[in-house]
């Protein structure tokens, strides 16, 4: 209790007189303040939907993915979904991500570079010129000579 009275700059003392079966009510009147809408009602699949076309593609650290949706969630006037929520509407996003990008990327390397694939990939080849053999020797970038 005195922790949760020290983020909200109240004694705890009042705080522990406060209705806790009121706090719904209280959330509805700050969103009604605030012009929000519950994440609910918003549908979480539009929350999946955006991150997925707008920060996957170019974002690669999860911080930012969360970031980026606080952010949007303010932009659309919709009260953020809980840290849970966040983390399963993320997840979907980037999986929708990683699936939307595996299926471009074998498209464009067509069946050819397609049935090549799993030679590059091969864990260890006759002569250890295996791409990853390679990488695993050497873990310097690819195409640059260890120092």
């Amino acid at each position: 209790m005195e922790y949760v009275a020290g983020l909200v700059k109240v004694p705890a003392a009042e705080l522990a007189k406060y209705d806790l079966a009121g706090a719904k009510r209280h959330r509805k009147q700050i969103r009604e303040a605030l012009g929000l809408r519950p994440s609910a009602f918003a549908g979480e699949g539009q929350l999946t939907v955006w991150p997925t076309a707008e920060v996957c593609p170019v974002e690669s650290v999860e911080d930012r993915h969360r970031e980026a949706l606080l952010v949007e969630c303010r932009a659309r006037k919709i009260e953020p979904p809980g840290r849970t929520r966040i983390e399963k509407v993320l997840v979907a996003a980037r999986g929708r991500w990683e699936k939307a990008f595996c299926t471009r990327t074998i498209e464009r390397l067509g069946r050819r570079g397609t049935a090549r694939l799993p030679a590059l990939v091969a864990e260890d080849d006759e002569d250890g010129t295996a791409l990853p053999a390679v990488l695993k020797r050497a873990p310097a970038a690819v195409g640059r000579t260890p120092c």
